[in-house]
């Protein structure tokens, strides 16, 4: 039996995770809301892709942070600045 323990984030991290994940709950709201002409355009591409790069941000921040904390916290803040990117570029 191995003694080398996985080191998890701490609960508060894990929470932060959580949160930065509930934005996506709205997302089929978000789908419904486009235009069906606009399916050959970049924002039709942009919205049906950006949940997958959002659920990825979260694992990979999740799982780096035993080893670079720094980098899931980056990884949290581009995903913060991406959800504003994508809130301006499809509601403006």
């Amino acid at each position: 039996m191995s003694t080398d323990n996985y080191n998890r984030p701490p609960l508060w991290f894990i929470i932060v995770i959580i949160v930065m994940m509930l934005p996506l709950f709205s997302w089929p709201f978000v789908m419904t809301s486009l235009d069906p002409a606009d399916e050959d355009s970049t924002k039709w591409l942009m919205t049906v892709i950006f949940p997958i790069y959002a659920i990825l941000s979260g694992y990979y921040a999740y799982k780096c942070y035993a080893q670079r904390k720094e980098l899931s916290i980056i990884l949290l803040c581009v995903l913060l600045l991406s959800y504003a990117a994508i809130g301006f570029y499809l509601y403006c």
